[in-house]
C-alpha cells in the first residue's frame, strides 16, 4: 500500500469536528444495574461454592467478596460502554454524534428545542458529573461523565464537560427550557 492509499484510508476512519464539545461519557444507570445483579449472583455462587472455606476463615471476607466482585463489574461496565461524542448546541437543538466506542449509543442524534421539557444541570439526583434533559415523545437524554480525574484526560473531559454545562445553561432559557425545579443554583 502506498503512503498515499494509507493517509487517506487514516482520514477516512477519523471524524473532524472541530465545533462543539467532544467528551467521552458512559451509561451510569445500565452499569450500576447490571454490576449490582450480576455482582449479587456471583457472589453468591462463590459463598456456596468455597462455604467450607469461609467457614474456616474469621468471616471477613464474605463481606469483602461482594464489594471486589462489584467493583470489578462496575470497571468492566464502564468500559464496555464508554464512549466519545460530539455535542454541538444549535439554534436547532442539542445535537449528539458518536466519534467512536461503545455501540449501545447512536450515530447521531438531534433533541430539538421545542421537544424539551426541562434539563437538570446535575443530574436528577444532583451529582455533579451527571447531565439530564427531559425529553416529550422519546427517550430522555443523560451525560454520565467519569467523576475521579485521576489522569489528565479526564482532568481536560471535566473541564470541557463543565464548560459545556455552562454554555447549556446559558442558552436554554432563550429556547423556553428551564431548569428542573430541584436543580442546584
Amino acid at each position: 500500500m502506498s503512503e498515499e492509499e494509507k493517509k487517506t484510508d487514516d482520514e477516512e476512519k477519523t471524524i473532524p469536528r472541530p465545533e462543539g464539545y467532544t467528551i467521552v461519557k458512559y451509561a451510569f444507570g445500565w452499569v450500576l444495574f447490571i454490576s449490582m445483579l450480576f455482582g449479587l449472583v456471583i457472589s453468591a455462587v462463590l459463598i456456596v461454592a468455597f462455604n467450607d472455606y469461609f467457614s474456616e476463615t474469621s468471616g471477613w471476607l464474605v463481606w469483602i467478596m461482594p464489594l471486589v466482585v462489584y467493583a470489578l463489574l462496575w470497571i468492566i461496565g464502564r468500559k464496555i460502554t464508554e464512549v466519545k461524542v460530539n455535542l454541538k448546541i444549535t439554534d436547532e437543538g442539542l445535537e449528539q454524534a458518536r466519534l467512536s466506542g461503545s455501540r449501545f449509543y447512536p450515530e447521531h442524534r438531534l433533541i430539538k428545542w421545542e421537544d424539551m421539557k426541562c434539563f437538570h444541570p446535575y443530574g436528577r439526583r444532583n451529582r455533579c458529573q451527571n447531565f439530564y434533559i427531559s425529553v416529550r415523545n422519546n427517550m430522555n437524554f443523560r451525560i454520565s461523565v467519569p467523576v475521579l480525574a485521576l489522569s489528565k484526560w479526564r482532568k481536560d473531559n471535566s473541564d470541557i464537560f463543565e464548560e459545556f454545562r455552562t454554555v447549556f445553561w446559558e442558552m436554554a432559557p432563550d429556547h423556553n427550557v428551564h431548569v428542573a425545579f430541584f436543580a442546584i443554583t
